[in-house]
């Protein structure tokens, strides 16, 4: 598939969906004058995030330029590399700067113990990272939709998600000092994706893993929600984003909270690295309040201190939470990635 548009060609009416809602996620004076990495893997949802960058680009102007990163995970063969060769085709037909990454995946996931997917994600978040920094972007643009938010709000409800998790997938989170992750088509259907790029004349590459039922995603996408939206309620996917946003308020104003009981408990902030790798907190302002504010607290404190949080399961912080509620003196407990919790002189102990 080779797409024979050109950047510089006159320019092409959008799909107002898309541009539209682009925009009003992220306005144009944001990005105008800054590099942007756009993350392509040379599926519609990436190709459509391209080509409608490219053509606010070109319509509205500015310094910064458009680039492209493209992921070779080198999981499907001849297929993967061949989406390589598309990308590089269809980035050179448009005159846009891409580089090609390549990882291993299988290896990664075997040294790590992860699964192929999170080996997979943890992977390419850190090349696209380095790519974007070397180019000199401040943003990188990942191209997740609509779909993609429900799919995931479904997918962590499933694994018994807390609040956080069902929030959803957020707007932007900063990769590095320089490099900040945006997904600026979270408004837009996959449909719309799709109907955008016929509306242009761009062909795109399906990924036959889509299709793969070992991977729990395709399962959600290709069964469970088809099923629930023609068995159980045609406006799921509205019913879910509602549950998202409501969340998302919630979790806003505990983490609120929890912040204010951290400074009472605390006293000072937490450094990114503590060289005597070890927090004192209060306990009398932990023994006054509720649970969920607490585990919040603690939380956000593990956080700030770089503590690893991939082990630190709901029932974990209940146990941490519940000693800081109710102390006893000379109670320990130890906890994943190395850390002890204790009680002394009237203060919680996390050592590491």
């Amino acid at each position: 598939m080779t797409d024979k548009l050109k950047a510089d060609a006159s320019p092409l009416p959008l799909a107002p969906e898309v541009p539209v809602g682009l925009l009003q996620a992220w306005p144009y004076s944001l990005w105008s004058d800054v590099h942007v990495a756009v993350a392509i893997s040379g599926g519609c949802d990436s190709i459509a995030l391209l080509r409608a960058l490219l053509e606010l680009k070109h319509r509205h102007g500015g310094a910064g330029r458009v680039v492209a990163l493209h992921v070779n995970h080198h999981l499907r063969g001849d297929e993967s590399e061949a989406d390589a060769v598309w990308c590089r085709r269809q980035c050179e037909s448009l005159q846009v700067p891409i580089t090609i990454l390549n990882g291993d995946v299988s290896a990664r996931a075997e040294a790590e113990g992860d699964g192929i997917e999170a080996a997979a994600r943890k992977l390419r978040y850190e090349l696209l990272t380095q790519a974007a920094e070397q180019c000199g972007s401040r943003y990188l643009a990942t191209a997740h939709s609509r779909d993609d938010l429900i799919e995931t709000l479904l997918f962590r409800m499933l694994r018994g998600s807390g609040l956080q998790g069902l929030r959803g997938i957020p707007f932007k989170r900063q990769l590095s000092t320089v490099v900040t992750l945006v997904r600026p088509l979270l408004g837009c259907s996959r449909n719309s994706l799709e109907s955008y790029l016929h509306d242009i004349g761009q062909t795109y590459r399906t990924d036959s893993s889509n299709q793969d039922s070992q991977f729990s995603r395709n399962q959600i996408r290709n069964k469970l929600l088809p099923m629930l939206r023609a068995e159980y309620n045609p406006e799921v996917d509205a019913a879910l984003l509602r549950l998202a946003s409501q969340a998302d308020e919630a979790q806003e104003y505990i983490e609120s909270q929890a912040q204010v009981l951290l400074s009472k408990t605390l006293g000072r902030p937490v450094a990114p690295s503590l060289s005597c790798q070890e927090l004192a907190f209060a306990l009398e302002p932990f023994t006054q309040a509720n649970n969920i504010m607490v585990c919040e607290a603690l939380r956000l404190a593990w956080r700030q201190a770089s503590l690893p949080e991939q082990s630190m399961t709901y029932d974990w912080w209940r146990k941490l939470a519940g000693l800081a509620r109710n102390p006893s003196v000379g109670s320990t407990l130890n906890l994943p990635g190395g850390v002890q919790a204790s009680i002394a002189a009237g203060r919680l102990l996390l050592k590491w």
